[in-house]
């Protein structure tokens, strides 16, 4: 027999649909480029071809990565840095259940993110189907903001469309559609309905009043900005609220960095666990906080160890927040932009002045050197012949790398020391949530910054550690010609990991990670150029050439294996629980919690 006679020519003509329909693929690619959403991430798998030709057809850009959990990280990095849900994510749904970490993530950490899993069709999840989906509707549902399952072509524009507007309002978060195959093949004439997102809560009249009111009674106010600041793109009505009133600025010290610029008169620090002693001392004697885009999570407040004062007005998206921790004052729904834009056409409208003769102001440029000097002092001399101190390293870094480099930290001590100490001489986005902090999201998660904002210079600070879970993601760098440059803190260890059980004197050797990687040679084998720093005085000259390259480039900085995260609230013991020590080391593993805010 002949290969013609195998010849379907049926099945390879053009398919006439009836007029004014199209298939459920090209009404789903309609209503997420109508929507605003410039990018789409995926991985090839099973009846995902459908819709990738449609991707293709489009013209809208499309990316693949080497797995679905790097594909869902990278679109988490772009969606934070963008503020909404301009990118999504499409897979088989066997691959779907890869990116369950990414997409609990979104829910934690508060991240816009739509991912689109192809089921079989659902007539299979009877039947014992080869890679059976009937499971990942149910699976993936307790960790999703919005979740549905789709069987119906004429539901697709409808399900696309509620799921974007699930990410993009409120907190922010992540929505994920498990479509059956038959949906995306079958036809529909339901319109693709440009996606027009509602306008965002505002603050009342006389919610505003009484926020004045306290304002003005106040002798020691700080804004106390977190994460939110920066997903709302607010950092412009910050400052100028900031400067009106002449209110020190005090951030969260992971997803609030950035957005004020650390050389700022008024900018006071970081606040938390791993923020800046004299900063935790300043929002300690403050009498208001007005505190906008942050939750008061455990890492913030140490523990909830921060001494809070009698007024708090505390400002979220998300109206489940205020009052969950405890009660504020006043608590405000409101957008952050929003909010932070009526103050100031307050201000303007009724020629508000800030309060003269304010000793926290006086205070101000004594504490910031306290912190530096201090900094200075964790610096120490650099390292020794064989490794090289962190802190100095991040040092180098902040004076290395141009004004407005977005920085990415996977999880780990190294992180924590990170958006501790790096200098932020201007606003710049934070491509990272506060609370996941999951190993292996460091690469994929910058390169999703990068493409959100390819002007901008984006580094890659990865550990050891969690790098051995994304490394793959440099053959995507080199076969996509981005440029992230990648520095790897390579103390041979999970250092949080391993001080944290030496405190309690216990053995772990799970802490320990081989010296014998060639971290340099893996970036050669997958086509990108790097090199390798074990002494402090190197530094520079490598920095200098990772900046020149136009292409990635691969640090491998080896670094003291028992630096210690220094903690920034006295007596207070960091990450595991945050809870004064007892008597028995162990116990603070264990930690009482009397009330919701124990301090």
């Amino acid at each position: 027999m002949k290969e013609s006679d195998f010849k379907n020519e049926a099945r390879d003509a053009p398919v006439e649909l009836p007029e004014g329909t199209r298939t459920g693929a090209k009404a789903a690619v309609e209503v997420l480029q109508s929507s605003g959403v410039d990018l789409i991430f995926g991985y090839s798998g099973g009846g995902t071809g459908t819709i990738i030709n449609e991707i293709v057809d489009s013209g809208i850009k499309e990316m693949n990565a080497r797995s679905e959990l790097s594909s869902t990280w990278m679109s988490y990095g772009y969606n934070r840095v963008k503020g909404y849900a301009a990118s999504a994510c499409v897979y088989h749904c066997v691959g779907t259940l890869h990116c369950s970490p990414a997409i609990y993530a979104s829910v934690t950490d508060s991240a816009p993110l739509l991912v689109i899993g192809v089921s079989l069709d659902s007539a299979l999840d009877f039947r014992e189907g080869l890679q059976d989906s009937s499971q990942m509707f149910p699976s993936l549902k307790p960790i999703s903001k919005y979740c549905r399952k789709v069987v119906s072509s004429t539901d697709v524009p409808l399900a696309i469309r509620q799921a974007l507007l699930s990410a993009g309002t409120g907190r922010p978060g992540p929505s994920v559609l498990d479509m059956a195959h038959q949906s995306l093949q079958g036809i529909t004439n339901v319109p693709s309905e440009p996606l027009v997102l509602p306008e965002p809560p505002a603050a009342s009249e006389p919610t505003l009043n009484k926020i004045f009111d306290m304002i003005k009674d106040a002798e020691r106010p700080v804004l106390f900005v977190g994460g939110g600041v920066h997903l709302g793109h607010a950092e412009e009505e910050l400052r100028q609220v900031a400067e009106a009133l002449q209110i020190p600025v005090l951030c969260t010290s992971w997803g609030g960095r950035g957005v004020i610029s650390d050389n700022h008169e008024l900018f006071g620090g970081v606040v938390g666990a791993f923020g800046w002693n004299s900063a935790n001392e300043l929002i300690q004697k403050s009498d208001l906080w007005i505190a906008v885009g942050t939750t008061f999570s455990q890492m913030t407040t140490g523990a909830w160890n921060l001494e809070k004062p009698k007024n708090v007005v505390h400002v979220d998206v998300d109206p489940n927040q205020l009052g969950k921790i405890f009660q504020p004052t006043v608590g405000v729904t409101a957008h952050s932009k929003v909010f932070l834009q009526q103050m100031v056409d307050r201000i303007e409208r009724d020629g508000i002045k800030a309060k003269a003769g304010r000793e926290d102001l006086k205070e101000l440029p004594a504490l910031k050197q306290e912190w530096h000097d201090y900094h200075e002092e964790l610096c120490g001399d650099g390292g020794s012949e064989d490794h090289i101190n962190q802190y100095y390293l991040i040092h180098k870094m902040a004076e290395s790398f141009p004004s407005g480099t977005i920085m990415v930290g996977d999880s780990g001590g190294h992180a924590h020391m990170l958006f501790r100490s790096f200098n932020y001489k201007e606003v710049t986005p934070m491509a990272e949530g506060t609370r996941y902090q999951s190993l292996g999201a460091g690469l994929p998660v910058a390169i999703g910054a990068k493409l959100a904002a390819p002007e901008r210079t984006v580094v890659c600070y990865h550990g050891d550690g969690g790098f051995y879970y994304d490394a793959m993601e440099l053959s995507t760098l080199a076969e996509r010609k981005i440029k992230v440059i990648v520095v790897i803190d390579n103390n041979r260890c999970l250092l949080a990991n391993r001080a944290s059980f030496s405190v309690m004197g216990m053995k772990n050797p799970w802490c320990e990670l081989p010296e014998t990687t060639d971290f340099v040679d893996l970036a050669n084998a997958m086509g990108l150029k790097g090199e390798r720093v074990t002494k402090p005085e190197d530094l520079d000259a490598a920095f200098e050439r990772a900046n020149a390259s136009e292409e990635s480039y691969l640090i491998d900085v080896w670094t003291d294996p028992n630096t210690r995260t220094k903690r920034a609230i006295r007596n207070v013991i960091p990450i595991l629980s945050d809870r004064k020590p007892t008597q028995n080391a162990a116990r603070h593993t264990h930690p009482p919690l009397d009330g919701s805010w124990p301090s």
